[in-house]
């Protein structure tokens, strides 16, 4: 026999091979079998049984991975069975750094593919993520990126930036997708139909390729920019907040790439006291009046003001007046809502312990604790944000001062999140049930 054309082996057969000419064989096989694998084991050289059981082990790791690649296509799947063809999964990178863009990518995957050790970018090296993304691109029905500079991340906030660039990224496929799978809790507010997905990266198969190949774009483009800055070493990092990039700022302060509204950036900025006495004082404004009286205050001190103090406390008045505008209605619509699927509400805008809650509700035994999210139109994606760390202390807090003072309203309690979206017609309503845990 040829040991340049695998064939079935014989027990015959193999005694006649040297071991490198049974591991040479295997090489060009093009897979194995129990019953190999059982040959293998069974020859009485110690070095042939171990070729065996390495045969076996790499067997089960393969079909391990094509079980886990199986999982990661159950969403698509689902569509595709809906004769849904162009599925686009969506995901952004570079939403923590304090440097550069945040990107995103649209991928639309085919039917049938199969992409051995496509995971969430976070989880892979480097080089494991460039030889994905060269994979992808060659394959992929359509690829779509979306980038939004650091000076716009300034001008909004990091969640609408990471929001736009998802959009762009849809727009930019090439063809209109019949569904978006989208990493997250937030819906980036495009034409097409679309699914938020919780931990995306790692229960789609789009949703990871998206990742892989805005994670491979946004490095290069850090890549790129280190060499007309090499003084961060933005090649390393890429833009993260890493110790030596830390350094690298306090020694040499920002350079246009960094982004001014990020926390260890804006210290090294400097904030005078005058303006976190005009900051607090427009962040407590409880109407539209008020507003507005505080900003002629605001006015009338703004010699004391540095340039972009003056930039950030514009951005928080139209922050606060936006939410003072849409935020009543907001709640009213979201009571209705809630009323409508059995819930009594309790109170509106109940404060305690430092906190506020939006609205009390209580559906059988169990009390609702429910933040209100609003926002006129999509032009900024959806309005739910994302209820940090801090926030969902400050609701814990007055939540338990809401239930130490009403004891026999509920046995039980939860926090919801609830986002309305004004627009033509009726508010569209988002319920997000047990939003966080306490």
């Amino acid at each position: 026999m040829s040991i340049n054309e695998p064939a079935p082996l014989t027990a015959e057969q193999l005694r006649r091979l040297t071991i490198a000419q049974i591991e040479a064989w295997l090489a060009g096989a093009p897979g194995s079998d129990s019953g190999l694998c059982a040959l293998l084991e069974k020859d009485p050289r110690q070095g042939v049984r171990r070729l065996g059981v390495r045969l076996r082990q790499e067997g089960q790791r393969q079909e391990a991975e094509r079980a886990r690649l199986a999982r990661l296509l159950e969403l698509e799947r689902r569509l595709w069975d809906r004769r849904l063809e162009r599925i686009a999964g969506v995901d952004e990178v570079g939403r923590g750094c304090l440097a550069g863009p945040v990107v995103a990518a649209a991928v639309i995957l085919r039917e049938g593919c199969f992409f051995p050790g496509l995971d969430d970018s976070k989880k892979l090296s480097p080089e494991k993520r460039g030889q994905l993304a060269t994979r992808i691109i060659a394959e992929a029905l359509a690829i779509g990126l979306g980038v939004v500079e650091a000076g716009e991340i300034d001008r909004t906030d990091i969640l609408q930036a990471s929001l736009k660039a998802m959009r762009l990224a849809l727009a930019s496929l090439g063809q209109e997708p019949q569904h978006v799978l989208v990493d997250g809790s937030h819906k980036p507010g495009s034409p097409f139909p679309e699914t938020a997905v919780v931990a995306g990266d790692s229960r789609s198969l789009s949703i990871a390729a998206a990742s892989v190949v805005a994670k491979v774009h946004r490095d290069r483009l850090m890549a790129e920019w280190d060499g007309r800055y090499p003084q961060y070493g933005f090649a390393g990092h890429k833009g993260y907040g890493s110790p030596e990039h830390l350094e690298a700022l306090a020694a040499h302060g920002p350079c246009p790439l960094h982004r001014r509204s990020f926390a260890p950036v804006a210290r090294l900025q400097g904030f005078s006291a005058a303006f976190g006495v005009f900051k607090e004082g427009l962040e407590s404004c409880q109407s539209r009046f008020e507003l507005e009286r505080f900003s002629r205050f605001i006015r009338q001190g703004a010699g004391e003001l540095r340039p972009h103090e003056l930039r950030e406390l514009r951005r928080v008045f139209r922050a606060r007046r936006q939410a003072l505008e849409t935020g009543p209605r907001g709640e009213e619509f979201a009571a209705r809502f809630l009323e409508a699927r059995g819930c009594q509400v309790l109170w509106h805008r109940y404060r305690g312990a430092g906190g506020e809650i939006d609205l009390v509700a209580r559906q059988g035994d169990c009390l609702v604790f429910v933040e209100v999210k609003s926002r006129k139109g999509r032009g900024l994606g959806e309005p739910e944000e994302r209820v940090d760390r801090a926030k969902q202390e400050r609701l814990v807090r007055a939540a338990r001062h809401y239930c130490a003072r009403h004891p026999e309203q509920g046995k039980e309690y939860r926090f919801d999140v609830i986002a309305v979206i004004f627009g033509k017609g009726e508010p569209q309503i988002t319920h997000i049930p047990d939003a966080f845990q306490a």
